[in-house]
């Protein structure tokens, strides 16, 4: 695989993760390009405050939910991209954008430093769930394929991942399986 269809190939796999992480939070999911990635950035008002933070209002969940969505991306494009590690030199410029948001919600370094690690740890929860890395599979197949997926079928895309990867449950289990 050549750098320029391995770089495709990592973006597509962290917009995907993203894409499917904020639909199985209830969130909207954006237009999806190979050509145009959404952006990544450093929100702004990211840096230390040094006033009172959000400790339990719909803002600190909502930024909670961001974070979530941008590691569960890079944890995708980490697994089918790089087996599973960082990239060579680490998360570096991907990983300051979501240092940011945690900022907005935490009190220290220490405490933003343990808050993304356990997000961390949530989104590869997320992406081990056989159902999950289904829709973050489809999803990328299709934005390989095509460069560009919108947000209704990306959504559809994602829904029926999980709609065949769901498994059914009721009295037909019941008969089906004897124990």
């Amino acid at each position: 695989m050549s750098e320029d269809q391995l770089e495709r190939r990592c973006l597509a796999y962290r917009q995907a993760g993203g894409a499917v992480a904020r639909y199985t939070q209830g969130r909207r999911v954006p237009d999806l390009s190979l050509e145009r990635p959404a952006a990544e950035a450093a929100p702004e008002g990211g840096a230390l405050r040094g006033w009172q933070v959000d400790l339990g209002g719909r803002t600190r969940y909502q930024t909670e939910l961001e974070i979530l969505a941008r590691w569960t991306g890079l944890v995708g494009e980490s697994r089918a991209c790089l087996n599973d590690r960082e990239p060579p030199g680490g998360w570096g410029a991907a990983r300051e954008p979501i240092a940011a948001l945690g900022r907005r919600v935490t009190r220290s370094l220490d405490e933003n430093d343990a808050y993304l690690e356990w997000l961390r740890r949530r989104a590869i929860g997320l992406i081990d769930l056989p159902e999950i890395w289904a829709a973050v599979e489809a999803l990328a197949g299709a934005l390989l394929a095509k460069g560009e997926v919108g947000r209704r079928e990306a959504s559809e895309i994602i829904a029926g991942a999980h709609r065949a990867r769901r498994r059914r449950t009721g009295f037909a289990d019941i008969f089906r399986n004897p124990r």
